[in-house]
């Protein structure tokens, strides 16, 4: 299964972006988190696959004044595969760090196939400037690779690649900022 479908929770990034500043703050975002993914697939049942990895890479925030804002993201992902249907869903956490003290804790889920899924990122709490943010986004993860193991029946292949997850309308209120 491509690290693309875990990605699609990384798409809460983007908040955790947002430029600080006084006062509370609500309004929408564009996020694109570009990613680099490891982990491992098990063989779970006949025609099951498990993946259980880690997505990590640099979340880039357009907010509605078209200021661009950054911050690092890591995000503990799983991905169940049914490979006769060809579908896949997965579930995950994301840890947004724009600077010390501040960051935003999100989760997701999403539903697809192997290399395209789509979901909902939503952000849960955060840290320093961030504490009290919440808000969510559709979340959409795309990746050019095909598989992340060679031999799916092993569970002891471990492969990293890259993708991309796209948070397109994120809705977001900011209490501490």
């Amino acid at each position: 299964m491509r690290p693309n479908t875990f990605i699609n929770a990384g798409l809460g990034l983007m908040l955790a972006c947002l430029a600080a500043g006084a006062g509370a703050e609500s309004g929408t975002a564009k996020a694109l988190i570009t990613w680099d993914g490891e982990g491992r697939i098990y063989p779970v049942g006949t025609g099951s696959l498990l993946f259980l990895g880690a997505f990590e890479g640099i979340i880039y925030v357009e907010k509605s004044n078209h200021e661009i804002d950054e911050g690092f993201v890591r995000c503990p992902a799983t991905m169940r595969i049914d490979v006769a249907s060809s579908k896949s869903s997965g579930s995950g956490h994301c840890v947004i760090a724009v600077d010390e003290g501040d960051t935003v804790f999100a989760e997701w889920t999403c539903d697809g196939k192997p290399g395209a899924c789509e979901g909902r990122f939503t952000l849960t709490e955060g840290t320093g400037r961030f504490k009290g943010i919440t808000g969510s986004s559709p979340m959409r993860v795309r990746s050019p690779l095909s598989a992340l193991a060679a031999d799916r029946s092993s569970g002891s292949i471990v492969r990293v690649a890259s993708g991309i997850a796209i948070l397109s309308d994120l809705k977001y209120d900011n209490p501490a900022k």
